[in-house]
């Protein structure tokens, strides 16, 4: 999913002012291009001046509700992770408010229209083309707040991760230093994408392996699953859930020599953290094992299930780690 192609949300008074703008060009054009006499040409005039700001007001607001997506309809991955960063209640008011005003402008033109149709003097003409320009800019005035909302969420969903929700996806976790993102660079066989995103002041790093038929996505994803529960924040922690939609394995990076700079205690409780949150099959990787002692390595290893040896840095045990991953789907 891609947000980065919303587009602009406008203030109520720039698409007022665009409108009117353009109509009265439109309006102009109209009088210069039409023959006759001066009533006839003159009705014509305000009658293609309202249609303009009708049809520019309509254009406006339908593309807003064009570009901005279907929430319901989403991945559920994008669905809790929009969670995160907006208030989705508030973004389908905005949006229904949008639509009403759409309808609004709608009925207003059709009952101003069929009234100018019928006058006989150029007065008339003017007062229902100005009254209908003071209902009309009513209307957009009531969405002040609404496209505020809106421009705010847009800002917001724009710079979302595109991740491909479409094939199998590894998640990395683990406490810092452990070497996970040399984990991940000896998967991807290269340099690991990175970019910010608004629930995490760090950097996720993603990056794609081929693996038979498949193709794999491997996330590290530094500030939501390298720390306790309780040292997240409200955000990071949804987004720490709405990995599990994503997420079909866990590769969850150990240390056993602790030289990480955190004792195996509470690796292990992290551990058990993040399968709880994710509720996907885990692979333990028992990183920098050429550093443990038998005794660090068989207490790592106490009432674990799927766990890998191995050094990242030299890249011994990576294949063990793979096929252990390949199982775990």
């Amino acid at each position: 999913m891609n947000f980065g192609k919303l587009g602009k949300v406008e203030t109520a008074q720039t698409y007022l002012d665009i409108a009117f703008r353009q109509s009265k060009q439109a309006a102009m054009q109209t009088l210069r291009s039409t023959k006759g006499d001066k009533f006839p040409r003159i009705q014509k005039k305000e009658m293609q001046s309202i249609t303009s700001v009708k049809n520019i007001l309509q254009t406006h607001f339908r593309l807003i509700l064009v570009n901005f997506p279907s929430l319901d309809k989403l991945d559920p991955f994008y669905q809790e992770l929009i969670r995160t960063v907006v208030d989705v209640g508030q973004v389908k008011q905005s949006l229904g408010a949008v639509n009403w005003a759409a309808q609004r402008i709608e009925d207003l033109y059709q009952d101003y229209f069929g009234k100018m149709r019928y006058v006989h003097n150029i007065q008339n003409i003017l007062s229902l083309k100005r009254s209908y320009f003071g209902r009309v800019s009513s209307v957009v005035k009531k969405l002040k707040y609404d496209l505020l909302e809106l421009e705010d969420a847009r800002r917001k969903l724009r710079v979302l991760p595109q991740f491909k929700t479409s094939i199998p996806t590894i998640v990395i976790a683990g406490f810092p230093n452990v070497g996970k993102t040399t984990i991940l660079k000896s998967l991807t066989g290269s340099a690991p994408e990175i970019a910010s995103y608004p629930f995490t002041t760090k950097s996720l790093m993603l990056g794609y392996r081929k693996h038979g038929k498949d193709t794999w996505q491997i996330i590290d994803t530094p500030g939501l699953l390298d720390r306790p529960l309780k040292d997240r924040n409200k955000i990071e922690r949804q987004a720490a859930i709405a990995l599990k939609y994503l997420a079909k394995a866990v590769i969850f990076v150990m240390d056993p020599s602790e030289s990480c700079g955190y004792p195996l205690a509470e690796q292990k409780s992290l551990l058990k953290e993040v399968a709880r949150t994710l509720d996907k099959p885990v692979v333990i990787a028992l990183n920098k094992s050429d550093l443990c002692s038998v005794e660090q390595i068989d207490e790592a290893r106490k009432n674990l299930k799927n766990v890998v040896l191995l050094s990242a840095e030299s890249g011994k045990g990576i294949q063990d780690l793979i096929a252990e991953v390949g199982r775990a789907f």
